[in-house]
């Protein structure tokens, strides 16, 4: 405190001085006149007088400012000064380098905290990376991935020896790449719409052959863009060689049937005529009984042959450019007399102006029949019948095949297609079949690049829809 007043005080004094020094001047200045001709003449005596005057003022100001500063308190004043400015700067410097430091600890507590979180994530993504790659080794089906571009980026020990090839040989290469020498490889099973799709590899050396099924599905990222593909590998070359052998047995069974069937029904219906004689009123009956069943026979002969065509995948289509419309109205007109004996209302609805579908229409003929067969097979007496056909928004013909009839249950419908399967409901009625009817319908709509699906409820009839492509 005795510091500062001594620092205020010579502030103080020295203002002062400057203060009188000024005046001083300025009174100077003030007090001098006009200088005349013959003053301007005098000599050297009168400027060395003002000079005199002017440096005896200077030591004037000099011995003012020792008195207020005493010279022998003059060092204690600078170090007190000195120690009073170190103070404030310390004190500065301190409180700033505090601050710093603090922020600095702060900053590395977040980056180390930050850090933690990161191995921690880390660490997980390594263990579920470990996790991941066990089940897929475990898995016994070969299991393949593969980017954008169809180069592979995994393959499971199952798959190695499905295809024969060493993981590290194929990683970075197409799937089909860089097989050995004495395979062969070749798609035999690719059907449109169709996700599964059968390879097939052949020694060359011993001619064996291995049947594999791909089981495929589409990797997206979270903006919906493909980036890659996984698929499933089974060997099926038992299975394979088991369905090979039963469509070659079915097709010969009914290939041997159809043959006296056809004898059958030319005898039947030349003494249907009485080409061997009168028939009574009770025979023309019996014989009735036996050509109904005769021709239901027929056509669970022609189902089984159409079953084991499809399944060798030796169907060939016929197409040709016609309208559905008239096919629609065909087989109706085929199936109206059957509808009338149980009383039933067929309609149709069919949209004006419809485009011309190439399709095979003996084909088509088949499908729309099986359809309306089973509507009336289990449509109940004077029930309803509507079929259907307009141009969807997908630029699609659509045929609806719907009735009245018992309905299919909620357990039973996503089975309706499946090969032999048949719904608790009709299987309990006295009507038969092979259960083949709707998968070879299936198959047929499929074949033409459409689709095939069925809407019902129990006790509320049943709407079948099909969709074929406008070419």
């Amino acid at each position: 405190m005795e510091t500062s007043v001594i620092i205020l005080y010579v502030i103080t004094a020295l203002v002062s001085i400057a203060f009188a020094v000024f005046l001083f001047r300025l009174a100077k200045m003030s007090s001098h006149t006009p200088v005349k001709e013959d003053q301007r003449r005098r000599s050297d005596k009168y400027v060395q007088a003002e000079s005199s005057a002017d440096l005896s003022f200077d030591n004037f100001i000099l011995k003012e400012v020792s008195k207020v500063v005493d010279p022998r308190r003059s060092s204690e004043i600078a170090t007190r000064i000195s120690h009073v400015v170190n103070e404030e700067v310390n004190k500065k410097v301190e409180g700033k380098t505090l601050e710093i430091v603090k922020k600095f600890d702060k900053v590395i507590e977040e980056k180390t905290k930050e850090q933690e979180i990161a191995w921690e994530k880390y660490e997980k993504v390594i263990t579920e990376k470990k996790k991941t790659e066990a089940v897929i080794r475990s898995i016994a089906e070969g299991l393949v991935v593969v980017d954008e571009q169809g180069k592979v980026i995994m393959m499971n020990p199952a798959a190695e020896k499905l295809l024969g090839a060493n993981r590290e040989e194929k990683v970075g290469r197409s799937l089909l790449d860089g097989l050995k020498e004495e395979q062969m490889v070749s798609l035999v099973h690719d059907k449109p719409g169709k996700k599964d799709r059968e390879i097939e590899l052949i020694s060359q050396q011993n001619e064996t052959k291995k049947v594999l099924r791909a089981s495929s599905a589409v990797v997206e990222n979270e903006y919906g863009q493909t980036v890659g593909m996984v698929s499933v590998l089974s060997d099926i070359t038992k299975q394979k060689n088991l369905d090979d052998m039963k469509s070659g047995f079915v097709a010969n069974v009914t290939h041997d049937l159809r043959t006296p069937l056809v004898a059958i029904d030319k005898s039947l219906q030349m003494v249907l005529k009485g080409e061997a004689g009168q028939v009574s009123e009770t025979q023309q009956q019996f014989l009735t009984i036996a050509e109904r069943n005769l021709k239901r026979l027929s056509l669970l002969i022609d189902d089984l042959l159409d079953f084991s065509k499809l399944e060798a995948g030796k169907v060939q289509l016929k197409r040709e450019a016609v309208s559905i419309g008239e096919l629609i109205q065909n087989t109706m007109e085929e199936l109206k007399s059957w509808a009338e004996t149980k009383s039933l209302h067929l309609e149709k609805e069919i949209q004006e102006n419809l485009p011309q579908v190439e399709i095979d229409a003996g084909r088509f003929n088949q499908v729309l029949g099986n359809l309306i067969g089973n509507s009336i097979k289990f449509t109940p007496k004077e029930g309803w019948i509507t079929v259907s056909a307009k141009l969807n928004a997908q630029n699609q013909i659509e045929v609806c095949v719907e009735d009245t009839g018992i309905g299919i249950s909620p357990e039973d419908l996503p089975r309706v297609f499946d090969k032999f399967y048949q719904a608790g409901e009709r299987i309990s009625t006295d009507i038969g079949g092979t259960g083949l009817g709707l998968s070879i319908a299936k198959e047929i709509i499929e074949l033409h690049g459409g689709k095939i699906w069925a809407q019902s409820q129990k006790g509320s009839g049943t709407k079948f829809t099909f969709t074929l492509p406008v070419r």
